[in-house]
């Protein structure tokens, strides 16, 4: 199931590309969202769940709707449009990275160590790698390639900052929480929607129909179902694993479908990447045995 959910949404790389190529990227991102929720919405509903809510929590599901997936969505189809889908799907890799960042400073249990330290700093030269640094400085039309990248770590950060949000609203059934997010990012992302179609009118093509589609119903929405099956079973923690196999999906459908390759310098950089997730989540199961240990003493 882990190997199926890696699959899943590393394959929304590629299919993104597909999309853009003739459709507005936000449009991408809206119809992405909008076939998603319907499709939670339906499970929602064949689950027979309740939605309790108040002030507070609609006003913190529309911003983790905000800024954990109508931005990040947005701006990782936009950024597609100018670098390869395998490259985003490795940039996406330093998500558990900045989540190490962000916890330290927005939650009460989760604070720096040594190993959390050195994971970090080896992630971020990871970056550095992808960037291709070198080639940025010599090229004069560096910009074309460094912005969207830098929208990619952009939307990794939103994708941390809601995820943490979401963690603190965890006393909320899963699916209910996810329904619902998703349900008000497609609802903030209509009205974009319509000024970016009246602006300049997309061209769907076959190709990319199929492909907006794909996304809204598999890496949308099949894929939030799929990780609450495998929280239930096995746990966050082995959810977390996940990080490792995005980015070999993300490379492999690139290839297969794009014939898209990858240079020595993001192979480099994804590596260490991967080398400073291994080393924060080792630290990370090493105390989860440690207080299990001491509590069972």
């Amino acid at each position: 199931m882990l190997i199926l959910l890696s699959a899943i949404w590393g394959s929304a790389f590629f299919a993104i590309k597909i999309s853009v190529e003739t459709i507005n990227p936000i449009t991408v991102a809206s119809f992405r969202l909008i076939i998603g929720s319907i499709i939670l919405f339906l499970y929602f509903k064949y689950k027979d769940l309740k939605f309790i809510y108040s002030k507070k929590i609609i006003f913190q599901i529309f911003l983790i709707g905000l800024i954990g997936n109508f931005i990040p969505f947005s701006l990782i189809s936009w950024s597609e449009i100018y670098i390869q889908s395998n490259t985003a799907g490795l940039l996406l890799s330093v998500a558990p990275i900045l989540t190490l960042i962000f916890s330290h400073f927005l939650t009460k249990d989760d604070k720096f160590s040594l190993l959390k330290f050195l994971s970090i700093i080896i992630g971020l030269i990871g970056v550095l790698f992808i960037f291709d640094i070198q080639n940025l400085i010599y090229k004069s039309d560096s910009f074309k390639f460094i912005i969207p990248k830098l929208f990619i770590i952009i939307a990794a950060f939103g994708y941390v900052i809601s995820s943490i949000l979401a963690y603190n609203m965890r006393h909320m059934n899963s699916v209910t929480l996810t329904t619902f997010v998703t349900i008000f990012a497609a609802l903030i992302s209509i009205p974009f929607l319509i000024y970016f179609e009246f602006k300049s009118i997309s061209s769907y093509s076959f190709n990319s129909m199929i492909s907006l589609f794909y996304l809204g119903a598999f890496p949308t929405a099949l894929a939030f179902l799929i990780r609450f099956h495998i929280i239930a079973k096995a746990g966050p923690i082995f959810l977390s694993y996940v990080a490792y196999l995005i980015p070999v999906f993300a490379i492999l459908w690139g290839y297969i479908f794009l014939n898209e390759k990858i240079n020595s310098s993001t192979l480099v950089g994804v590596i260490l990447i991967l080398l400073g997730v291994f080393i924060s989540q080792k630290n990370l199961v090493m105390q989860k045995i440690t207080k299990k240990s001491i509590g069972n003493n």
